[in-house]
């Protein structure tokens, strides 16, 4: 071989050896950054089961908020990203966009509710390369409540009908309603239009029409517009008056939002960055406790899990989560903390003469059904001195089906026998050997995790509030020694109204000059609130991203008393 080539060749098998040392670097880095929570390109991040973040893992999560909370808003990428023709001088279009405007109570309610999605419905749409205006498609739907349900029975924000999600794999039964989870229901709902816009030829005014009235009706419409020489486009075709109006509204919102200038709705900002985290729990878990583990309220939990039927997890799985990142790393610690087969609270049934499923059911406020599963009992036929196990916690989240109208999400029954938030803190701090009373525990106590160089006066500062408060509370001694993963219950309560700051990461909100946070006292109203500051409720609503006018004692509020004379919020 000339000795040209051979210098040729040499050169190229170093060049060759670079390039594997940095490949095998680079993986090696993405191997350990991502060790606890796996990377995705689907925009959540998914924690494995059993991981406990480690203390420079537990840093990375604080700047990866801060970094969420400096990022664009994401209503800015979208309607930059917007790539059909929207038909701006159609008259049907037109029409919609004076009904919509018409509304403006509900499309700021729609889009409050959407913040804790849209990025992840974002990023499914653009994994598909589907049109991202179908990221205000749930709006058309649903509003963006994934409680809601349809007189046909369609569910979630995606008003999927029953047959639909079983064609495309999401569980339903007495426990669980995928239609319902946001993220079973967005994959199936995308993978359906991606689906339509093959079948259709990529044309999108069709492949929408068929998502509201089926793939049928709409070549229905077009093979009888052939027989009658007439145009098979959208706009010609004899489709219901629903799908008339459907597709339409669609681009008359896709319009509104498109022009900021032209239609300023001030909608609450959304990061472009992932604000949800799905957590792999490995096992059945109680609600009611995960809640407390994750420094959330029950409510906001259940927004973010619709999927369960139950306050308490299906016991054959998902076994999934999904809560804002900021709170993963208190849920981790806490869930690491404590055994599987303490995430839920069981009583133990000996089976007498006389006994059948049916009466026990009524007994324990549950269904044969449930008890059948959770018990794997193959036969109705039960024996005496057999031993029945019933979770403690199975008390219905949503029994009663929604028309597709504005109603909002309706409080979770109750009525069954169940531990308070109270007393499962105080269970959990009993399991865990904890030293703290709940005696006098109010509405907007924090339960605090120690964390590594904490003393009382520090987690005192922090939470503004005198140091013998914490220690009185806690019966602790000035010579007591805090231990990393000791939970301490501080009494936020006692914070100043008005005054008070955020106690964790999830309340750190973004004030403006002149803005107040507010904790909630009994009684409160968010009518109440906007009064005493002398703003609009459809302020108060924007600014804090509510769904509704329902409010939580002991919760903070930001009250923009900065935007009171803003008359475009007036909407209360």
């Amino acid at each position: 071989m000339p000795l040209k080539n051979r210098l040729c060749l040499i050169k190229q098998i170093f060049c060759w050896q670079i390039f594997r040392w940095i490949s095998v670097l680079f993986t090696a880095l993405m191997v350990t950054s991502h060790s606890f929570a796996a990377l995705s390109m689907e925009g959540i991040q998914v924690y494995q089961k059993n991981a406990v973040p480690s203390p420079k893992k537990r840093g990375s999560f604080a700047e990866a908020f801060r970094h969420y909370k400096s990022t664009d808003n994401l209503w800015d990428v979208v309607r930059s990203e917007f790539s059909l023709a929207h038909h701006d001088y159609n008259p049907a279009v037109q029409e919609n966009i004076d009904w919509l405007l018409n509304d403006h109570d509900f499309l700021m309610h729609t889009a409050a509710r959407s913040t804790p999605y849209l990025y992840f419905i974002h990023e499914q749409v653009k994994k598909r390369k589907l049109p991202i205006e179908l990221v205000l498609l749930p709006i058309i739907e649903s509003g963006y409540n994934p409680f809601i349900y349809s007189t046909a029975g369609a569910a979630g924000i995606w008003q999927i009908m029953p047959d639909t999600a079983t064609g495309f794999g999401i569980k339903q039964d007495w426990w669980y309603d995928g239609r319902r989870d946001v993220l079973a229901s967005t994959r199936a709902a995308l993978d359906y239009l991606s689906y339509l816009f093959d079948f259709f030829d990529g044309n999108s005014l069709l492949a929408i029409a068929a998502y509201n009235s089926g793939e049928g009706a709409v070549m229905s419409a077009i093979r009888r517009n052939i027989r009658e020489g007439k145009s098979t486009d959208f706009w010609s075709l004899p489709l219901p008056r629903e799908t008339r109006t459907y597709v339409p509204r669609l681009l008359a919102l896709a319009i509104i939002i498109a022009n900021p200038e032209r239609y300023p709705l001030h909608f609450p900002p959304v990061r472009n960055e992932p604000y949800l985290a799905q957590v792999d729990v490995g096992g059945q878990i109680d609600l009611k406790r995960a809640a407390i583990f994750a420094g959330l309220s029950l409510k906001k939990l259940q927004q973010l899990n619709p999927g369960f039927n139950r306050l308490v997890t299906h016991p054959n799985g998902p076994y999934k989560l999904v809560l804002p990142i900021e709170n993963v790393e208190r849920f981790m610690v806490h869930l690491a903390n404590t055994s599987l087969s303490h995430h839920i609270d069981w009583t133990q049934y000996q089976i007498k003469s006389g006994d059948t499923l049916e009466t026990l059911a009524k007994r324990f406020k549950t269904t044969s059904y449930a008890l059948r599963e959770i018990n794997h009992l193959e036969k109705a036929q039960l024996k005496k001195g057999m031993k029945l196990v019933i979770p403690r916690t199975v008390t219905t989240v949503m029994n009663t089906a929604h028309s597709l109208d504005r109603q909002e999400l309706e409080e979770p029954s109750t009525t069954t026998v169940v531990a308070t938030a109270q007393e499962t803190a105080t269970k959990i701090a009993r399991d865990e050997g904890k030293n703290f009373s709940t005696e006098n525990m109010h509405s907007g106590d924090t339960l605090y995790m120690v964390r590594s160089h904490d003393s009382v006066e520090k987690i005192a500062e922090h939470f503004q509030l005198p140091a013998k408060t914490i220690y009185t509370a806690n019966r602790l001694h000035s010579n007591s020694v805090l231990h990393p993963g000791d939970q301490l219950l501080i009494p936020t309560h006692l914070a100043q109204a008005g005054t008070a700051k955020a106690t964790t990461v999830s309340e750190e909100r973004d004030l403006r000059p002149g803005d107040t946070l507010y904790m909630i006292r009994p009684g409160d109203t968010v009518e109440k609130i906007a009064q005493k500051f002398k703003t609009t409720p459809g302020a108060i609503r924007v600014a804090n991203a509510l769904a509704d006018d329902r409010i939580q004692e002991g919760e903070h509020l930001i009250v923009p008393t900065a935007l009171a004379a803003d008359s475009s919020l007036r909407s209360g």
